[in-house]
Formats: structure tokens, sequence, C-alpha cells
């Protein structure tokens, strides 16, 4: 083989390698604007999993139903509603619970139906990554519970 053959040959040859590098550049940033671009993240933003805090709802559920059978669990309730039960027992049935709810942040509304009666309970929390569960009981109001509340947890729990 000459060398202007080879020559011509290797310069052919590299102009082709060239284009083929440019378009697979061209390919790459296309692939990369599309991935960076993505709204696929904000999915996650306003599902389900984050509105309802399943553990919020579960302390919720279950330091509820601890105080309700006479026996508090100490990770899940705060040192001075722990003080009061020792003193005054809370009395109420809870044979059946029909729903929980995570309203606000730091806030869930439990419904239960015991001796006959549907009670529903706001159920305060306070927050600290320090506490074992995130979330610790701090206040139980008994609020009025309305028919379309009621109607509402038919379906739920």
């Amino acid at each position: 083989m000459k060398y202007e053959t080879f020559e011509a040959t290797f310069i052919k040859e590299n102009k082709q390698l060239r284009l083929i590098l440019g378009a697979v550049t061209l390919l790459l940033v296309l692939i990369l604007f599309f991935i960076l671009t993505d709204k696929k993240y904000f999915v996650l933003k306003n599902s389900k999993l984050i509105s309802e805090r399943p553990l919020l709802t579960w302390v919720c559920e279950e330091s509820f139903q601890s105080i309700t059978k006479g026996k508090p669990e100490k990770e899940l309730i705060v040192e001075s509603i722990l003080r009061e039960l020792d003193k005054n027992q809370f009395k109420v049935s809870s044979e059946e619970i029909l729903s929980v709810l995570s309203i606000k942040d730091n806030l869930c509304r439990i419904i239960v139906r015991g001796d006959g009666k549907t009670r529903s309970f706001l159920v305060n929390f306070k927050t600290d990554p320090e506490f074992p569960f995130h979330y610790k009981l701090s206040e139980i109001n008994e609020v009025e519970l309305n028919q379309n509340e009621l109607s509402l947890t038919q379906g739920e729990k």
C-alpha cells in the first residue's frame, strides 16, 4: 500500500468517525436535556404517601389505643400526659376504630365506636427527631362529630 492511498483512506475514515462521534454527542446532549427537564420527581410531592403521613396516623392510633386500654406506651406519649394518666384514668371505650386521619402537621383525628356511641377526638403531637417514632402524643380533645364526617368513615378502616 502506498502512502498516498493510506493517507486518503485514513482521512476518509477519520471524517466518518468524526461524524459518528458528533452524532453520538448530540444524541447524548439531547438525552441529558430530557432527563434534566423531566418532571417525574414532582409526582412524589403530591402523592398520597406524603399527604397522609402514615407514621403520624400509626402513632395516633397506637397511642390512643394504648391509653384507652389502660397501658400507655411510654415511647408514644409525652411525660406530662403519662403523669396525668397515673393520677386519673382516661375512660373511653374504643371497641372499633372507624377512621384515623392526619389533618395538619402535628394533628390527627380519630373516630371510634364503643358502648353504642361514636366519638371523635383531635389528637395533638409534638415532633422531635430524638423521639423513637418522631411523634409523641401531647394532647387529646374530644370534638363533636357531625353526620357528614360519620358518613365519610363508612368506607375507611
